[in-house]
Parts: C-alpha cells; structure tokens; sequence
C-alpha cells in the first residue's frame, strides 16, 4: 500500500512537471519597477547605492563563478515546486539547483534551452562580472505576505566585454512572494553601443525554456537615468494564462484638475487570451458609491492596452485630494475577471480653486572639492542658462565631503542634504521628487516639472540695506492643504574665494543663510484656498567675511559673528513651499527692492565678481573682458571724491586685481571700471575696518 502511496505521489509529481508551464507579460518601457516595491535608484555601491543591500558575488570575475548558497527569505515556488535556495553566477544566471555539477556559464550567450544552464535557472545571460565593482547583490522590499526579493546585478558588463566608467548596466532577477512570479529588470545601461543584449528567461531543463521575444538578443531599453523611471521588466506567471483577464494599468486622468465635471479615464491591458470585445467600466471616488457605465465597440487583443473614458463625469466639488479606483467587469457581456488581484487601477487626484503654472525648484548638492560635481553643474548650465531665469528657482548647497569639503558648506546646507537622505553628490532634486545626479538632468526634466500645476499661488520681496535683509513672502493655497512649511533661503548669485580641487572657477546661486534655518516655517492649514497671506522675515549678517580654509565642522562658519558673503550687493532671496511628503508645491523668486547699486554700460565686462563686500582693507576685482582693451579703474567715496586710479594697462580673458583700502575710511564706495572706449562698470563696496 505504501509502495503504491508512493507511486501515485511520483507520478502526480512527474504529471505535474510535465504539465508545468509559464506564460509572460512583456513590460517594455514600463517606467517603473514591478508593483513599484523597489524606488531605490540604481548607481554603483558605495557610490550612491542606497542602503540596505547585501553583496553575495564579489567582482574581478575572470572566469564566470557561482555565489555561495542563498536562502530565500519566504515560502517561495519554482515550476510548482517549493524553491528554498539558490545560487547565482556572475554571468547571470540564477538556479535553484544548487547542487548542480555544471560550472558557470560562459559570458556569451547563447539560446535557450541550453546544456550550460542547470535545470530550474532563471537567464540574463550575457552579463559580464570581470570588472572589479561588479557585485551581485539582493536586497528584501515590501511587507508580508507581499514581499519581493531582488537580486541585482551592479554595474556589470556585457558578453566579453567588461564595465567601466562609459559602458556599464543593471538588471535584476526578482522573486515574488505570494505570486510567485518571476520579474527580470532592465534597470540602467550606459555605452555598449549595439552590444547591450542578453538572453533573457527561465530554463525547466535541456529541452524546454520559455524565453523573452528576441532572446538570446534582447536590447537593453533603459538609459542612464539612475531612477527606476526607464524601466522596463518581464514577468513569468506560472500556470496557463487565463481567459479573461483584464488589468487596471492606471487612472488616466490629470494629477490636477480644476473644480466642476471631471471626465475620468483608465488605461486596461487585456492579460487573457480572449479578444475583449466589451466591458463595464466603474469607478468610485473616496470609496463611494460605485458608478458603472457598460462600453461596447471594443477591440481589446491579448496583452494589448487601451483607454477608455467613463461615460458619467465626476462631479469635483471639494477641494484637496481625492482617492480615484476605476476597474472593468463584466468582460464580453457575462464574463468574470479571473484575476480580481489586479483590476483596480487607482490614483490621489487634487482639485484645485485654480490652475497656477509652477516654478520647478532645482536643488543641487555640490562641493568644490568633488570632481563630478563640475560636468553637473555645467550639465544644469547648459540647460537652465537658456531658460528665462523666471522660469525656474535655483540653489546650491555646498557640502563637507569629498575630502575636506567646500569653504562655504554650513550646518543648514548638510542638514538640507540629510533632509532628503543624500549620500552621494553631486545630486539633484527637482521639487522634492525627482533624486539623481545633476549631469543627468535634462530639459525634458525641467519642461516635465513645469507641465505639474502648482498648489500655490506665491510672490514676494526683498531689500538689503547694508547687511541686513528685510523679506516679504506672500502664499495662497490653491486647495485645502495641512503639514506645509514655507522654507526661505538667501543665496549668492555668484562666487569665486571657495575654489578648491574640482577646476571650477566659479559658483552660482550658493545658499548662504536659510531663514530662520533649514527647518522652514510652519504655514496655517485654516488659511481658505485662493486666499493670500505672508510672512515676513529679517536677517543681519554679523561681523566680517572670513574664508573658511575648508569645509571641515571645525572650519564653518558661525552665523552668529561672521559671513562668508562675497558680495552682499548679489544677494537673492528665493522661497518655498513644501509638504511633509518632501513634494515641493511651488517656488519663487523674490523680486529685489533694493536701489540700484550696480550700473553696467558695458557688454565688454562680465563674470565680475567683488570680494569681501563689505571689506576690511584688500578688495578681490575678478573679471572677464571680451577682447584686449586698455582698462582702468577709480575708487569714488560717497560724496564723489576720486580717492584713487589705476591704468590696468591691456588686458584680456580672465581677470584678477586686488585694490588695497587700508587707508580709507570705514564707509560706502564705487569702483568705477573704463574701457578705452568710456564703457564702465560700477560696484558699490561697504568698507569696514
């Protein structure tokens, strides 16, 4: 009885293996990670990898190698068996036979089925792990009984060709708890040009495999933006795919919407092997009552998408945010959905008094000391610096690090860092959301931020007298909004004194005094929306400047005795909203109210820049002229007594004089420059003995 006990079960196994199949959804350009578990951005470990991830392979690989055994963190099942460990090789291949006698598979590629793979594998194969930084790592995301395990191969190569600092790629092999699906993520690739291709898929054993389209030459579609926003992945389903199945992809109306009829919208992907030929569409708002439209015409093939706009509007009368769930029943007339896990598409939609363009806030974290931090910066440059300066609100935050750090890092420019838990730089964040490296911001970027209406209406002004700033910033929300904090900066346009090792010359829009401080100011969550209201502000800066030797804790400046302002005279004031979520609701530039102290008749001067000012004795004059020209310069105290002159002789290019005012006294002064032809330039400088 026994024997026969364990026949029957051999063969329910064997009928089961051979009855076991797979079936997959391509998710080409899907713009995120599967279920959206994973936000981590994808750069080299130790070198803005976020934490929480473990290596189990380490790099310099020469000959493909297998990891040591790792145990899967949850109840797991392969082709319908149970699957508690596995293995995995620097040349992208997982097994869960880690038994297995077969060494590595070699780094080119070939198709599957293949007599190299092990039984039970999951393939990228194709990847190349002979370069020293490329590690195999997992980390867990989620919660039970939802987790994924990942386990991510980091800045590899590809086939016989290893990574470096122009050629590198990510992708990962993901685990799913509960589903048990299987997801293989194309995550980030940069060079490799026509070489970036793998064989992508899952191999039961030598004679069956279940492939992605185009293996084993499936193209990397993600580019090098470290975000999971060029994402792309494929998931295996085990099982036969169902008939009907109909997956809410997204609601497909607008973040923001002004009040009165809303039309809403969903994007449906038909996951089931019948053509959809009809539907009813539903939606509810804020978990209501549903309303259910039925929507016939259709044409909906297997694994294509569609969008479909529900026939009744949606009433938006209440401001502030509202949770959206639309999702389809009723498939072909009478037909259930087979799969009710994935029907609901939902979105948090705001309903605004008024639809307010918004001025992305751009945000860069920086140091003179940090070579990568100067193609950042000049990528930001070459994009802004063609953009109407109104247009969009701009700051930089020095730092302490690499090495000794920048001269004009502050308690509140790293405490801004660790606002949002930066750990490598240079970085960027634009309003509060998008995270990456300043050289891979682009104008696509900055056009998509400024495309997001704004959730308040902001203006505002500011006027310097001598060193101290009076500032008036004015808000109005623009629905009912609670836990907004008005953040306030004063920043240098330019400076030149804190030049380090990184061979930048010159820094713009450096934050030199948060007000009060980097935590921001509560705003009332009673004000009624579409109405004003403001804050006012004023700040002294104490004492002389003083030039930090770098951007040690020890070296920093103290707020409360000393600036390290070059030139008070290009001071800017800019401001802030923000929400507990970090998102960044609107930004502006505040107007200058201060009289004119610079006049320029001249296009032959530029990059001027006037340091200390205010001054105690010697005054730094750099500038650029346009052509070689005779130039010189007076030194004008305030009753218009010329109290010096020099003939700077012919000069060009860049550069740099210094006028010593020892022996003047203490009070307000114009350096007036003259070109050959009468063309000047003046400066106010404060003298301050």
């Amino acid at each position: 009885m026994k024997k026969l006990l364990l026949l029957s079960l051999f063969m329910f196994s064997a009928i089961a293996v051979i009855n076991a199949q797979y079936w997959q959804i391509p998710n080409p350009n899907a713009n995120t990670n599967p279920n959206a578990l994973n936000t981590d951005d994808e750069y080299p470990s130790g070198s803005g990898l976020p934490t929480g991830w473990s290596t189990i392979l380490s790099g310099s690989n020469t000959s493909p190698n297998w990891s040591a055994a790792q145990t899967i963190p949850f109840s797991f099942s392969f082709n319908g068996a149970p699957a508690t460990s596995y293995i995995v090789s620097s040349s992208g291949v997982l097994t869960f036979d880690v038994a297995t006698s077969l060494a590595a598979p070699s780094y080119t590629k070939a198709a599957l089925p293949n007599a190299s793979i092990p039984n039970n594998s999951i393939c990228i194969w194709g990847m190349n792990g002979s370069g020293s930084n490329d590690l195999i790592m997992t980390k867990v995301f989620g919660t039970t009984p939802n987790r994924q395990l990942w386990i991510h191969f980091n800045s590899y190569g590809y086939n016989t060709t290893m990574s470096d600092g122009s050629n590198f790629t990510y992708w990962s092999i993901v685990l799913e708890e509960g589903s048990n699906n299987i997801y293989i993520v194309d995550q980030r690739t940069g060079g490799f040009a026509n070489t970036n291709k793998v064989s992508a898929g899952i191999q039961i054993n030598n004679t069956t495999a279940y492939s992605v389209a185009t293996s084993p030459d499936l193209l990397s579609l993600a580019t090098t933006d470290p975000s999971p926003a060029d994402n792309s992945y494929y998931t295996f389903i085990y099982g036969t795919q169902p008939a009907y199945d109909v997956q809410g992809l997204q609601v497909a109306t607008e973040d923001f919407v002004v009040q009165g009829n809303v039309a809403l919208a969903a994007k449906l992907r038909n996951l089931g092997s019948t053509t959809i030929t009809s539907l009813t569409l539903n939606y509810t708002v804020d978990g209501g009552s549903t309303v259910s439209a039925p929507i016939t015409g259709l044409n909906i093939a297997p694994l294509a998408t569609t969008t479909i706009t529900h026939t009744t509007p949606w009433n938006a009368s209440a401001l502030g945010a509202h949770t959206i769930n639309i999702w389809a029943s009723n498939l072909n007339v009478s037909n259930a959905d087979a799969n009710t896990s994935n029907d609901m598409a939902t979105k948090m939609v705001s309903v605004l008094v008024e639809k307010v363009t918004r001025l992305p806030l751009l945000e860069v974290f920086t140091s003179s000391t940090c070579a990568p931090c100067k193609p950042g910066n000049e990528n930001l440059h070459s994009i802004i610096d063609t953009i109407d300066k109104n247009n969009y609100v701009v700051v930089k935050f020095q730092q302490d690090f690499p090495g000794n750090g920048d001269p004009y890092r502050t308690v509140e420019s790293v405490n801004r860092r660790n606002f949002y838990a930066i750990n490598s730089i240079p970085r960027m964040e634009i309003d509060g959301g998008w995270d990456g490296n300043a050289s891979s911001f682009s104008y696509p970027l900055y056009t998509g931020s400024r495309a997001i209406p704004a959730q308040f209406k902001m203006d505002g002004t500011y006027k310097l007298n001598n060193k101290s700033m009076d500032m008036n910033v004015k808000f109005s929300p623009l629905a009912q909004i609670s836990g907004a904090k008005l953040y306030v900066a004063i920043i240098e346009s330019l400076t030149t004194q804190n030049v380090a090792s990184n061979g930048e010359t010159q820094f713009t829009s450096v934050m030199k005094k948060m007000i009060p401080n980097e935590n921001g100011t509560a705003i009332s969550s009673s004000i009624t929306p579409g109405v004003w209201d403001s804050l006012s502000f004023t700040y002294t800066f104490n004492g002389n400047y003083r030039l930090p030797a770098n951007g040690l804790a020890a070296n920093i400046i103290n707020h409360t005795v000393e600036p390290s302002v070059e030139n008070f005279n290009n001071l800017k004031v800019i401001a802030w909203v923000q929400g507990s979520n970090k998102n960044v609701y609107q930004a502006v530039n505040l107007k200058n109210l201060t009289p004119e102290a610079t006049e320029d008749f001249s296009k032959n001067f530029s990059n001027i820049s006037v340091s200390p000012n205010p001054a105690t004795s010697l005054i730094n004059l750099d500038f650029t002229t346009d052509q070689s020209e005779d130039l010189f310069y007076t030194v004008i105290d305030a009753t218009g007594n010329v109290v010096l002159s020099k003939d700077l002789k012919s000069l060009a290019g860049k550069n740099h004089i210094q006028i010593d005012l020892s022996s003047m006294a203490s009070g307000i002064y114009h350096i007036m420059m003259f070109d050959s032809h009468q063309n000047a330039h003046i400066e106010k400088v404060v003298l301050s003995h």
